[in-house]
């Protein structure tokens, strides 16, 4: 069963990811900030992470993105971000932190779901 981290400082955004995808038996980590964050992607391993972009003080997403990107043994962990910054230039600071997909809020659960199971999906 793959594990999934929500990272996200909003807990009714956290709460109403984390319904949407227990509904597909994943297993979910919680973290409320990027520091928070960073320690469960490098001790819990997840399959995937989702990273808000803004989640107050401390490291935004993009940070987390490009600090999980630059180790060894979480450079391969699938970054999504879930974020309400919606230009372009946000988008290329995303992909150039290294963030595979980029949604913005709001999302629909169902279009949440396929974005996952495309990076997530049996080889």
């Amino acid at each position: 069963m793959p594990r999934l981290l929500i990272a996200d400082d909003q807990d009714p955004i956290r709460q109403m990811v984390r319904i949407t995808l227990a509904t597909q038996g994943w297993d979910i980590v919680e973290a409320t900030n990027g520091t928070q964050a960073l320690a469960l992607a490098k001790s819990e391993r997840p399959d995937l992470a989702l990273l808000d972009v803004d989640m107050g003080p401390g490291p935004t997403g993009f940070d987390v993105c490009r600090a999980l990107k630059s180790e060894d043994t979480t450079m391969h962990m699938p970054v999504v971000l879930l974020t309400a910054f919606d230009n372009d230039a946000d988008r290329a600071k995303g992909f150039a932190a290294g963030a595979d997909r980029y949604l913005t809020k709001p999302f629909s659960p169902l279009s949440l779901i396929d974005t996952i199971r495309a990076i997530i999906a049996p080889k």
